[in-house]
């Protein structure tokens, strides 16, 4: 009977021990495991997040830098270039049908706001040059103004001042004759900064 208790003992401490090693086993080992790989999943978490803040920071800079210097001499070019202003229109004509019958350029010498401002008041802009373009075209309503949105449209800094379409006739369809006159700026100053002129040829 005795022989029978001490196996019984015997076992159930065996059972102990066995729990104690695996409880140890547990606590010691198992349980930093899972401690550690949650940490490193949030560390990876945190440098997803960097990353991601590090890539919008990066394009929002790249969007702040601002047109190249070859989209700014397309706007503002160095010199009046009615050359380009030139080639412009006759593609405007080709794409829209319309024809310009006459085609006048006036190229002032001195800004604009400087010619109109008082003593006071002090010109923001005292490089910017202008050359007034004077043109008629003929066409039908809806190709007219087409080519005043293409005209708008151009990559160069334009100012359409007016639009004289005279007396409409009822059919819109027909042949008409509208008087434009616009202006085009352009601003030498900036030439030092540049190391290739955009030329239209």
């Amino acid at each position: 009977m005795s022989n029978k208790n001490s196996a019984k003992t015997l076992l159930l401490l065996l059972a102990v021990l066995l729990f104690l090693a695996l409880f140890a086993f547990y606590y010691f080992v198992q349980l930093p495991s899972s401690n550690k790989i949650k940490a490193q999943a949030n560390e990876i978490a945190i440098v997803e997040k960097q990353v991601q803040l590090l890539t919008q920071k990066i394009s929002e800079k790249k969007e702040e830098t601002g047109p190249s210097l070859k989209d700014i001499q397309a706007a503002l070019p160095l010199w009046d270039n009615t050359e380009q202003l030139t080639l412009d229109l006759n593609q405007i004509k080709t794409d829209t049908k319309v024809t310009f019958n006459s085609i006048s350029y006036a190229v002032g010498d001195k800004s604009p706001q400087t010619q109109q401002a008082d003593a006071n008041n002090k010109n923001p802009y005292p490089n910017i040059r202008e050359v007034r373009v004077t043109t008629s075209i003929s066409g039908a309503f809806d190709e007219v103004m087409n080519a005043i949105t293409q005209l708008q449209a151009l990559p160069r800094l334009i100012r359409v001042d007016t639009v004289n379409f005279g007396n409409l006739p009822k059919d819109l369809n027909r042949k008409l004759t509208v008087n434009l006159t616009f202006t085009a700026y352009f601003d030498p100053s900036y030439k030092s900064k540049v190391d290739k002129v955009e030329t239209p040829f």
